[in-house]
């Protein structure tokens, strides 16, 4: 009876070691880099206007006031709101209130 307690015991411990062994392996892990953006929303004269990532635009402008919204969001949109996709587009324009 004292041998399969034994055994148990090596068993539970080996999964233990086991399980912080993958734990610390997936924490030290490097994260893959963030896509680059494919937009910018910007305040484009007092508005909200899209543009390409890399300057180009604005490709869209929206019946937003910008001095209308919170001054974070206007301080966030005088330097470019990176935006990763047209879904990230999408709620960012219903956070905005469009």
């Amino acid at each position: 009876m004292k041998n399969h307690r034994r055994v148990w015991l090596a068993v539970l411990g080996a999964l233990a070691a086991l399980g912080i062994g993958v734990s610390a392996a997936l924490m030290l892990a490097p994260s893959p880099a963030p896509a680059a953006p494919a937009y910018l929303l910007k305040d484009n004269g007092g508005k909200l206007a899209l543009y390409a990532a890399d300057g180009g635009g604005p490709l869209e402008e929206y019946d937003i006031y910008t001095r209308l919204l919170p001054e974070q969001d206007v301080l966030a949109l005088q330097q470019g709101v990176p935006v990763a996709d047209a879904a990230e587009l999408q709620r960012r324009l219903e956070d905005y209130g469009y």
